[in-house]
């Protein structure tokens, strides 16, 4: 069995130069975020500001951005933007933990556990609702289209996996489903929209959606891995958690599908999950790491990250800082891909 893992989650561990980049030309960004929370209501307001403040490595307009730099953007002329795409990201976060009921969120309580749920729902409208205002001073209906569209699909999304909870008979395609509309969708119009700013001609903005697309479920599916691989103090929140509320994986998926009788008794502690018997999940998460199940799914990513290697190729060649920033971060998912799986 493996170790479990005591390493940063994806977005802590992405490469030193892309963190630098970012770091030193975007670093405006974390003022410009608390500028924009402004309501009179305290409660909004202080919950709001202490999720900015809690930090988060604003990897959603750092792609956007540097999507955009790609074309030689300016940062000031991004800013709504960038602040609108963490916005969408983080009160998506709050409707997850009131659907989840957790507690803990970056090692910090959630709104919802602080607040309780009717406030934090309000919280994560906001937030929704002050993103949009910011799009909307961007002036692009292009820009507007693209993120409605893509908030719309991150609901059907939560409510498709609401309902495959537990439902071990989903196929892979109901799981990479869930996580396009999750979490891919939302990478993928970050690269779109900061193209469409920075004037990028029609095959540029096309070429960075599908980047950002690949890239995002390859994210997801490496953020799922570390759900079953790495301790509490990492995550933030507790091992297992997934699986604990009946979030069915596919490194989870795979294990059930073997057929052996490994695979039939983690059907049994997934059902045993089901009724609230939590003793289980140890052994149910021994069960997914020993079937080969991690090493399917960085497999599957790696697939994924290939196609964005192929849509680097459709970028200009001037910015090439920006470039290796971006493929650095491909190499980056390979690599922890490797810690959690081994050879792949």
């Amino acid at each position: 069995m493996k170790k479990l893992l005591n390493r940063k989650t994806t977005e802590q561990k992405l490469s030193a130069k892309w963190r630098r980049i970012v770091k030193q030309e975007l670093g405006c960004l974390e003022g410009y975020l608390r500028e924009v929370i402004t309501s009179e209501d305290v409660v909004l307001k202080n919950a709001a500001l202490g999720l900015i403040e809690a930090g988060g490595k604003r990897l959603r307009p750092a792609l956007a951005y540097l999507a955009a730099r790609l074309w030689e953007a300016r940062v000031e002329d991004l800013l709504p933007l960038l602040a609108a795409l963490e916005l969408i990201h983080t009160g998506s976060l709050v409707h997850d933990d009131i659907i989840d009921e957790a507690k803990l969120r970056r090692g910090q309580p959630t709104v919802n556990h602080v607040y309780g749920d009717s406030a934090a729902l309000y919280v994560g409208d906001y937030l929704i609702g002050r993103a949009m205002e910011l799009i909307a001073v961007c002036q692009d209906e292009r820009l507007d289209l693209s993120l409605n569209r893509t908030i719309l699909q991150m609901c059907l999304g939560e409510l498709k996996q609401e309902r495959d909870f537990f439902r071990q008979e989903q196929s892979y395609r109901d799981y990479f489903n869930r996580i396009r509309r999750k979490t891919a969708l939302l990478f993928a119009g970050s690269c779109e929209c900061g193209a469409i700013l920075a004037k990028a001609p029609a095959a540029g903005v096309d070429s960075l959606w599908r980047w950002g697309y690949n890239l995002g479920l390859a994210f997801q599916i490496i953020d799922d891995m570390l759900d079953l691989t790495a301790d509490e103090k990492t995550l933030g929140k507790p091992t297992g958690n997934d699986l604990r509320q009946g979030n069915l994986s596919l490194a989870v998926l795979y294990a059930i599908r073997q057929g052996d009788e490994a695979a039939a008794c983690l059907a049994e502690n997934i059902n045993a999950l089901k009724k609230g018997d939590e003793t289980v999940l140890p052994q149910a998460l021994t069960l997914v790491r020993q079937s080969g199940g991690l090493r399917f799914a960085a497999q599957t990513a790696n697939r994924f990250l290939q196609n964005c290697e192929r849509e680097q190729k459709n970028w200009p060649n001037p910015a090439g800082y920006i470039r290796q920033a971006l493929a650095e971060v491909l190499q980056e998912f390979r690599e922890q891909m490797q810690k959690l799986a081994g050879d792949f």
